[in-house]
């Protein structure tokens, strides 16, 4: 494959639904200086039948086959990536419009280049703006991060940190965590990048909750372990009012039932 600058990687597994809707957003893209690489993980919807009628192009790959789980199938697609920079937009994911990537382009310099999504909520969409690197870390002390659909990591960075495969939900705040840690440099970028859907994915589901936030933890403890501890009790505080607030929230919707 050629060498090119953006590698855009799609994940799936049993997304029948959805993948097309990313693919073609992916095709869409004005940039000629990418490439595609879709990364499927043995479906059984026929998922598989719909990602092979687009590997016939030049600058798309697809691959399909058994892994570990989400975080695996990310990491086989860092390995498989040709271009400089790499942003992952799975099943379901699509850019915001055919010009983000021509646009980006020009910004792609520092190791971690991030922008805007839109996220489609159930009473209205909404722009989640997270700027600049030295707000940064006050969203991941907060156990949040950007989007990864808006953010673009130098494919040498990501091969060299890579997803820690032991986490089930945070593998990716912990990588930005790891990559803070190290001082890779990082830009913001005020443009809109990605629209994603508000049927969030696995961090968001209520069952997860306490495994993200346990997740969160430690990785914050082992690449910052004083400033963890330090946080430790107001961030337990202000949890504590998160779950008191989500439980009202459900029995309101119980009782208007």
């Amino acid at each position: 494959m050629r060498k090119v600058k953006i590698s855009v990687v799609t994940v799936c597994y049993n997304a029948a639904d959805t993948i097309v809707e990313t693919i073609e957003s992916v095709l869409g893209q004005t940039c000629v200086d990418m490439e595609y690489v879709i990364v499927d993980g043995l479906s059984q919807d026929g998922t598989r039948e719909i990602i092979h009628r687009y590997e016939n192009r030049p600058w798309v790959r697809v691959v399909s086959e058994a892994d570990s789980g989400l975080y695996n199938a990310m990491n086989k697609g860092i390995d498989l990536c040709c271009g400089e920079y790499v942003i992952f937009m799975n099943s379901g994911d699509q850019f915001y419009d055919e010009q983000v990537l021509a646009d980006m382009l020009p910004y792609l310099e520092q190791d971690l280049v991030y922008g805007n999504v839109l996220r489609r909520r159930a009473d209205g969409e909404e722009i989640e703006k997270y700027h600049g690197k030295y707000k940064l870390m006050l969203l991941l002390l907060s156990g949040r991060m950007m989007s990864h659909q808006s953010l673009f990591t130098r494919t040498e960075v990501m091969r060299r940190l890579r997803f820690d495969e032991q986490y089930r939900i945070c593998a990716d705040y912990d990588f930005v965590v790891r990559a803070k840690r190290q001082k890779c440099s990082i830009r913001y970028v005020d443009r809109t990048v990605s629209i994603v859907e508000n049927a969030e994915g696995i961090s968001s589901q209520p069952g997860n909750y306490d495994i993200m936030r346990r997740e969160d933890d430690t990785s914050l403890r082992r690449s910052y372990p004083l400033l963890y501890i330090l946080i430790k009790a107001p961030k337990g505080l202000v949890r504590c009012v998160k779950r008191m607030r989500e439980k009202e929230g459900r029995v309101h919707a119980i009782g208007k039932d």
